[in-house]
């Protein structure tokens, strides 16, 4: 009895191993090629308290398209008096998998690409990321 019990965790535990796996297999084999990126001109003041804002409102949305399969979303955090406001989109026919592994992409990237500025932008064939310090200027530079 307790040997079948084993076997059936056992085997419980390779069906959601193998599952993990070929989901992150599968989002890797995804093209995501930047298209257009921007950066604002001002850097943040604050950066410490601006990029762990921004890696909160990351992980957020890392959730959201994870557990909740959205192809959308929006997110603000805040310590103290810096915000930071993310958003971020998918195309309607990118699978989840596709999605994340756009989003981790994106997400990866877009400091690179801006370094240290308090807003910035990177658009790929099948999503965008976009961060800012502020929601009013979410449509400039």
């Amino acid at each position: 009895m307790m040997l079948q019990q084993l076997i059936k965790l056992l085997a419980l535990n390779l069906i959601w191993w193998s599952s993990i796996n070929v989901e992150y297999a599968v989002a890797a084999t995804r093209d995501t090629r930047v298209i257009n990126s921007g950066c604002s001109p001002i850097n943040a003041t604050n950066t410490v308290s601006f990029f762990g804002n921004v890696n909160e409102t990351f992980s957020e949305l890392r959730g959201e398209i994870r557990n909740q399969s959205k192809h959308f979303g929006t997110s603000l955090n805040s310590r103290g008096a810096v915000n930071a406001y993310t958003m971020f989109q998918c195309r309607n026919y990118v699978s989840r998998n596709d999605c994340l592994a756009c989003f981790n992409t994106a997400s990866a990237q877009i400091r690179d690409i801006c370094k240290i500025a308090n807003g910035a932008r990177v658009i790929y064939n099948d999503c965008f990321l976009r961060y800012t310090y502020t929601q009013e200027n979410y449509l400039d530079w």
